[in-house]
């Protein structure tokens, strides 16, 4: 017991073994009895909380149909983690880049009700401002790891890897790739495990996606390896 601490909850088998030892070390185990001085306590750790983000492409390139296919993987993902939450500390949160820019659509949230609604229906279409998913996403982690440093963030990213809109606009269009692998490696940096999730059809390869997985630090998978609830399994498996 500590100076000034009136109460505490017992630790029974510790407790025993610090009287055992004690009775030991005196040459005899006999006449067993416990003292203040072997008394040990609880000590309770607090559940390490999970975050995954989710950064999706919810941009036209490869059509509608490739969008289409990404936002229902991610979907799935998002509320199949809720569904679970009760077994684990789980918030997760979703991002959606198209257009000019990146757009929070769900708070981190552990509740499932919450994002059904708010993923009910998402727009697609226009341009792929890749690098502010990547940005939103990764300055997000940064403002939820200051309101708790212990969390254990998780960043999924699906995309087809196309990318014509820069995070800084003065970038000339022949460096946007470029920027967006310096955001990977200094996501990378930052000690964040993340899922690099490829959605272009295997019959017609790029290599961003593999080389922002090399960047980031992060596992790569192509979306066709992932069955019913695989994309779920694979997310939790790291989270």
């Amino acid at each position: 017991m500590e100076e000034g601490e009136k109460y505490f909850h017992i630790a029974p088998d510790a407790t025993i073994r610090a009287a055992l030892l004690r009775k030991a070390a005196a040459g005899s185990i006999d006449n067993f009895s416990i003292t203040q001085n072997d008394l040990r306590k609880k000590v309770y750790q607090r559940p390490v909380q999970s975050l995954v983000v989710f950064v999706v492409d919810c941009s036209e390139s490869m059509g509608d149909d490739g969008a289409y296919a990404r936002i229902k993987a991610a979907k799935g993902a998002v509320l199949g983690i809720l569904a679970r939450a009760y077994q684990k500390r789980y918030r997760v949160c979703f991002i959606s880049f198209r257009e000019e820019s990146a757009e929070l659509v769900l708070q981190p949230t552990s509740s499932l009700a919450l994002a059904q609604r708010c993923l009910k229906s998402l727009p697609v279409g226009g341009a792929t401002p890749f690098a502010d998913g990547l940005m939103k996403g990764w300055q997000l982690i940064k403002t939820e790891r200051l309101k708790d440093p212990e969390i254990s963030p998780l960043l999924v990213i699906l995309s087809d890897g196309e990318t014509n809109v820069s995070y800084d606009h003065d970038l000339p269009q022949s460096e946007v790739l470029d920027e967006l692998m310096l955001i990977g490696e200094s996501i990378k940096k930052d000690n964040i495990s993340s899922l690099v999730i490829e959605t272009r059809p295997l019959r017609d390869p790029s290599p961003v996606m593999h080389n922002l997985s090399a960047a980031i630090g992060g596992r790569y998978h192509h979306i066709s390896s992932f069955r019913r609830g695989d994309l779920l399994q694979a997310v939790t498996d790291i989270s």
